[in-house]
């Protein structure tokens, strides 16, 4: 996790508050060398594994210190490194087009399939059409950490100022703009935005989940998915994580030091909320949310009542990705380029993938029966699972 900082307080500057920020996140993550508290677990022979086959894989570039995600669609696939957008065919993996994007590419892939938006290092958002064509360019308020998100006739960037611009797709004319009071301090982590219906639905820092009209930006409800609470900024660090799971009229998400939970999408109200302190974004089946603590431990919860169903420490440590749902697996990437497979009835590690590429660096895609995978050193590639 990396911290995004809001207004200075007058008279205090950046570089005095940074060596603080980081003593106490180095104290809260570091354990004396007697302790194994923080330790990866090791991973150990799986009895009966699963057979996993490696559809394609490709090589994007260095992917190293972004917010990068591929877009996976049914007929094709949108994905990039630190300089270049990728367009390529997800059934073989046959690089379609690749081209430049001037700049660099700190945050993407969003698309409808006609539309592809990405945002550079200083956050320009840059707009191209299925071609890989040039259509528009645009500045957002601040720099942005989520992949855009295409649809409806716009492109909606969050920055991390908590705004969220809405641009219009055909020619980058800003339509509107929601703005959120930021607090002093927050996690600078993926936190996406979801469409559902006629709003999006956003996860803000502070522990808040909102929903927005798409046609002019007005905020239609706000719920706490957690509130903050302790004496300090950091412990009250509470900002909810990833992209929210929606599943029919359910949207379903967690926070960090707070809770994982699901609301109704439609109005805002609490149907279960659970004490959780996630450490990467939720996912959703028909019957259950998987969360990932920010220990590395995995839960699995009823969607209907948030009853528990399991918990696993087999994974502890080991800095995981999103998981994301294949058939009857919970797929997710480690810190080491493992990806890693539980059943999503039990838990139990049922395989594993080597990717060799450097961590995985977002949340798994899926697509027919397999997961996209996309890791630190640009390696894009479909795995799928036997069973799934």
């Amino acid at each position: 996790m990396r911290l995004s900082f809001g207004p200075w307080p007058a008279g205090l500057g950046r570089v005095a508050i940074l060596p603080l920020i980081g003593s106490l996140m180095l104290l809260a993550a570091c354990s004396s060398s007697s302790q194994a508290v923080n330790k990866p677990t090791a991973l150990t022979p799986i009895a009966a594994p699963i057979q996993i086959q490696r559809n394609w894989e490709i090589d994007l570039g260095d992917s190293a210190g972004t917010f990068l995600r591929p877009c996976v669609l049914e007929h094709t696939i949108f994905a990039a490194s630190r300089g270049k957008l990728v367009r390529l065919d997800p059934s073989s993996g046959k690089e379609l087009w690749r081209v430049p994007v001037e700049g660099g590419i700190a945050a993407g892939v969003g698309s409808d399939g006609l539309t592809v938006a990405v945002a550079g290092p200083r956050g320009n958002v840059v707009a191209l059409d299925a071609e890989g064509k040039q259509l528009w360019q645009a500045q957002a308020p601040s720099d942005v950490i989520a992949p855009p998100l295409v649809g409806h006739g716009l492109v909606l960037v969050r920055s991390t100022d908590q705004r969220i611009t809405a641009y219009e797709a055909a020619t980058g004319k800003r339509r509107w703009v929601f703005q959120k009071q930021p607090p002093s301090l927050s996690l600078r982590v993926e936190a996406d935005i979801v469409f559902s219906g006629e709003s999006v639905l956003v996860g803000f820092a502070g522990g808040r989940l909102g929903a927005i009209a798409l046609d002019n930006g007005a905020a239609r409800w706000e719920a706490a998915v957690s509130e903050p609470k302790g004496a300090t900024e950091v412990e009250r660090l509470a900002d909810v994580i990833g992209l929210p799971g929606l599943v029919d009229n359910d949207v379903c998400t967690a926070s960090a030091q707070g809770r994982i939970g699901c609301f109704d999408s439609r109005n805002g109200d609490l149907h279960w909320a659970r004490e959780f302190s996630a450490g990467a974004g939720v996912a959703v089946s028909a019957d259950a949310v998987f969360g990932v603590d920010a220990s590395s431990h995995v839960s699995a919860f009823q969607r209907s009542s948030g009853a528990g169903m399991w918990q696993t420490a087999a994974l502890a440590n080991r800095g995981l990705s999103a998981p994301v749902v294949i058939g009857k697996q919970l797929a997710m990437g480690d810190f080491e380029g493992k990806i890693l497979f539980l059943g999503t009835e039990d838990g139990k590690l049922v395989g594993r993938f080597d990717a060799g590429a450097g961590p995985v660096i977002s949340t798994p895609q899926a697509w027919n029966g397999g997961a996209v995978f996309q890791t630190a050193r640009g390696h894009l590639l479909l795995l799928t699972p036997g069973g799934s």
